[in-house]
C-alpha cells in the first residue's frame, strides 16, 4: 500500500479519531451508558475517525497484473490474377483457402493466428477472388512491419507464386525482419512457350496535325523458328502491321510505329499478335492503348532574378506533363512577347536588384496568370504592389523555417494520398517574418508550421480574381522536396503532382459557368475517380446547399449515376473504380432558379502486369525464407508448417508485469465498513435512549 502523503501522518490519524471518541465520550458519567456500553462506543467512533482521517492521506492499493500474450502467426494470401495463370490454379481456386484454414486451426492452440490478403493492396481478413491487378509483396512486409512493431510476433507465412510488379524488392526488406518468413510456393517454374507484348511506349497525349510514335516491346519465349504477324489497329482501320521472325527461345524485338494525329480526340489502338499453335497463355497477346489528340500545348515562362536550385525542380515537373512546355528566362534576358504564355512563374521577383516593373505591369494589363515564389532575394514592398491578395507588413529581413500544413477544406483541387503523405514529411521552406494579412478572395492551399505549431500564415495560397489569377509560394526551398519525394518514394510524382496541379489551375482558361466540375484525364483502373465541382449563385458566391448529380457512360452504353457530398464550401465525389475504357460524363446542379449542366470525358487505362510474367518465381521466396530462418514448402506440403513452427524453440508465449494502483477512496467495503461503524454506534445510542 502506498498513500499520497508521507506515512509519518498516520498516528496524527489514529490521534484525530482518539480525539473524536473523547470528545464525545470523555466526559460522560455513566447516566446514559454502562461503561461497558461507553467503551464499545468509543471504540466505534474511534474506528469511523480514524479511516475517514487515514483516507485523507489518498491511500492507494498497488497490485501487479501479469498478462500473457501468445506468439502470434501472420498469414498472407497472394490474392492477384496470377496466381490463377498457372497449373496449379485449380487447386489455388478450390483449396488454397481449405488448407489455410486448417494450417490455422493446427497453430489456433499456442499462437494468435492473423490473415491478410495482398495484391495491389493489404486487407485483413481471407477473403479471395484474385482479382488484383498488381502484385506488391513489399507492402505486406511494410504492412507486418508497421503492425506487429514491439509485438510478439513469431513467424510469417506467405502462399504466393513470388511474381511481383509492385513495390521494391522483397529480399532487401526482409534482411532485418526479426521473424522467420515461411513460404507456400504456389505455381510453376518451368517457363512454357509464349509470345506477349512485354511493354508499350507511348505519349498519352499528342497534337493535332502531328505524328507520334508507337514503341512495342515484343518477347517470344521457346518460339525459335516462329513467325508471328504484329497488327496495330484503330478501330476497323489497321495502322500497321508486320510479321515478326523469333531466332532464340527468349527473344525480344522492338518495333516502332508512327501513327498520324489528324482529328482531336481519343483514340483507341489495339495491338495484337497472333497467336503461335501450343502457346501456353494467349490472354497477353493483346493490349490497346488509348491516345488523346489535343488542338495546342500551352507555354508557360519561368522567369527568375537569379540561378537558383527551385527552377529546375519546376521545370523538370512540369516537362513531365504532356499538356505544358516551358522555356526559362532571367529577368534581364526575357525579351519574348508576354502574350505568349499562359502563365508566368516569377521566382524572387520583384527582387531586390530589379524591380522588373515592365513585365509585372505588363503581366497585370494583359490579365495574364503569375505564381509569385518569395525568398531572401525578393523586395517585399515591390511584391505588396502585385495585388496578389497577400499583403506582408513587419517585415525586418528574418526569415522562418516553415513547413507545409495542408488546409483539409481546400477546395480547387483534389490532393492524392501520396501528396498529402509527402507534405507531412517536406523539409521547410525560408518564408519571410512578418505580418500576413489575405484578401477576401484567397484560397489556402497550406498554412505555415514553425516548429511544431501550425499558424494562419499561408505557405501556399491562390488568389481567385476574376481579371486575373494568381498563386504565391510564399519561401524558396521548394527543390528540397522533389529530392524528399524520391527519397521517400523512389519517385517525384508526388511532387510533379502539386506542380502540376498548380499550373493547371492558374493556366486554366478562365470558366465563365457557375457549375465548374474538375476531375484528371486519366486513372488507372484500380484507381478511384474522383470529382470535385464548385457552384456559384447569381451574385458569384460559392454555395453547396444544392443537389449535384452526376451521370457517367460507358463505351458498352453503361449509365452510372452518382449524387456530390458537399465539402467545405464545395463538392466532392468518389465513384469507385471502374473497367478501362473511354468514359463521358455529364454533370447537372440544381441553382433554385434554374438546372446547370457540365459536361466531360476520362480515360481508364488497363493494368496487365499480371498477365507478362506467369514463371513462379520460387528462388525469390526460398530466399526470402533462407534470409529469415524460415523455410519454403510446396503446396502439398501444407500441413507440416504447423509442427515446423510449433518445434522453434525462439517462439513462446510473453509474460507482462503492469503495476496498478487502486484508490481506497474508491473501494466501496471500505466505505461499507465506515458506516456499519458509525451506524452500529448511533443504533446502540438510540437503544439506551440517547441521542
Amino acid at each position: 500500500m502506498v498513500t499520497g502523503y508521507s506515512l509519518w501522518l498516520l498516528p496524527l490519524c489514529l490521534a484525530l479519531g482518539a480525539g473524536m471518541a473523547a470528545v464525545l465520550y470523555y466526559r460522560n458519567t455513566f447516566e446514559d451508558f454502562s461503561r461497558p456500553t461507553v467503551w464499545l462506543l468509543s471504540v466505534f467512533r474511534f474506528l469511523a475517525g480514524s479511516l475517514i482521517a487515514f483516507l485523507l492521506l489518498s491511500p492507494m492499493v498497488k497490485t501487479i497484473v501479469r498478462t500473457s500474450e501468445k506468439p502470434a502467426v501472420v498469414i498472407g494470401i497472394d490474392n492477384s490474377r496470377s496466381m490463377l495463370g498457372n497449373p496449379d490454379s485449380i487447386f489455388v481456386r478450390n483449396e488454397l483457402q481449405d488448407r489455410i484454414e486448417r494450417l490455422s486451426a493446427a497453430l489456433g492452440n499456442n499462437f494468435e493466428v492473423i490473415k491478410y490478403t495482398f495484391g495491389d493492396e493489404v486487407k485483413p481478413g481471407d477473403t479471395l477472388g484474385y482479382t488484383g491487378n498488381l502484385t506488391d509483396i513489399s507492402a505486406f512486409i511494410r504492412q507486418v512491419n508497421n503492425r506487429f512493431y514491439n509485438r510478439n510476433l513469431g513467424a510469417v507465412i506467405m502462399a504466393t507464386d513470388g511474381i511481383y510488379n509492385s513495390g521494391s524488392d522483397p529480399t532487401y526488406l526482409v534482411r532485418d525482419v526479426s521473424y522467420p518468413i515461411y513460404t507456400i510456393n504456389i505455381g510453376d517454374t518451368n517457363q512454357y512457350r509464349d509470345l506477349l507484348i512485354k511493354r508499350i511506349n507511348f505519349n498519352r497525349i499528342a497534337y493535332k496535325g502531328n505524328r507520334f510514335p508507337i514503341e512495342i516491346i515484343v518477347q517470344g519465349f521457346e518460339s525459335s523458328g516462329e513467325t508471328s504477324r504484329l497488327k496495330v489497329m484503330q478501330g476497323e482501320i489497321e495502322v500497321f502491321s508486320q510479321d515478326l521472325r523469333f531466332i532464340s527461345d527468349k527473344q525480344v524485338i522492338t518495333t516502332p510505329v508512327m501513327a498520324n494525329a489528324n482529328e482531336a480526340g481519343k483514340l483507341r489502338f489495339r495491338v495484337s499478335l497472333e497467336t503461335l499453335k501450343g502457346e501456353a497463355n494467349i490472354t497477353n497477346n493483346a493490349r490497346e492503348i488509348i491516345v488523346e489528340v489535343r488542338e495546342s500545348r500551352q507555354k508557360i515562362a519561368i522567369v527568375a532574378n537569379a540561378p537558383h536550385p527551385d527552377l529546375a525542380a519546376i521545370e523538370r515537373a512540369i516537362g513531365n506533363s504532356n499538356n505544358f512546355e516551358t522555356e526559362l528566362y532571367f529577368v534581364d534576358n526575357f525579351t519574348k512577347n508576354p502574350a505568349d504564355y499562359s502563365l508566368f512563374i516569377l521566382h524572387q521577383l520583384p527582387s531586390q536588384t530589379n524591380k522588373a516593373a515592365k513585365l509585372t505591369g505588363d503581366l497585370a494589363s494583359l490579365k495574364i496568370p503569375v505564381l509569385f515564389i518569395l525568398g531572401s532575394q525578393s523586395d517585399i514592398v515591390g511584391f505588396n504592389n502585385q495585388r496578389t491578395g497577400l499583403s506582408l507588413s513587419g517585415f525586418n529581413g528574418i526569415y522562418n523555417e516553415s513547413l507545409p500544413v495542408l488546409n483539409n477544406n481546400f477546395p480547387l483541387f483534389i490532393n492524392s494520398e501520396n501528396l498529402k503523405q509527402l507534405l507531412r514529411e517536406v523539409p521547410p521552406l525560408l518564408s519571410p517574418f512578418a505580418k500576413y494579412t489575405l484578401g477576401n478572395a484567397a484560397y489556402v492551399y497550406a498554412y505555415q508550421g514553425i516548429g511544431t505549431s501550425a499558424t494562419a500564415m499561408p505557405l501556399v495560397f491562390f488568389n481567385q480574381n476574376p481579371e486575373q489569377r494568381m498563386g504565391v509560394i510564399a519561401g524558396e526551398g521548394i527543390w528540397r522536396w522533389r529530392l524528399a519525394d524520391y527519397s521517400k518514394n523512389n519517385n517525384q510524382l508526388a511532387f510533379d503532382e502539386l506542380i502540376g496541379k498548380t499550373v493547371q489551375y492558374l493556366a486554366m482558361k478562365e470558366e465563365k459557368s457557375r457549375f465548374r466540375v474538375s476531375v484528371r484525364d486519366y486513372y488507372a483502373e484500380n484507381e478511384n475517380i474522383e470529382f470535385s465541382a464548385t457552384l456559384f449563385n447569381e451574385s458569384n458566391e460559392l454555395m453547396n446547399d444544392k443537389p449535384v448529380t452526376i451521370t457517367i457512360n460507358g463505351e458498352d452504353k453503361k449509365r452510372y449515376q452518382f449524387e456530390f457530398s458537399p465539402l467545405a464550401d464545395a463538392y466532392y465525389l468518389n465513384a469507385g473504380n471502374f473497367p478501362p475504357g473511354i468514359y463521358s460524363f455529364e454533370a447537372l446542379a440544381e441553382t433554385g432558379t434554374g438546372t446547370i449542366k457540365q459536361q466531360g470525358t476520362f480515360i481508364i487505362t488497363a493494368l496487365n502486369l499480371e498477365d507478362i510474367n506467369t514463371v513462379a518465381n520460387h528462388r525469390l521466396l526460398n530466399t526470402m525464407a533462407s534470409i529469415t530462418g524460415g523455410f519454403g514448402v510446396s503446396p502439398d506440403k501444407i500441413g507440416e508448417l504447423a509442427e515446423m513452427i510449433k518445434n522453434r524453440d525462439d517462439m513462446k508465449p510473453v509474460t507482462y508485469a503492469r503495476k496498478r494502483f487502486t484508490d481506497l477512496i474508491s473501494f466501496y467495503p471500505l466505505l461499507l465498513l465506515i458506516l456499519a461503524f458509525l451506524g452500529t454506534e448511533w443504533f446502540l445510542r438510540k437503544y439506551h435512549g440517547s441521542y
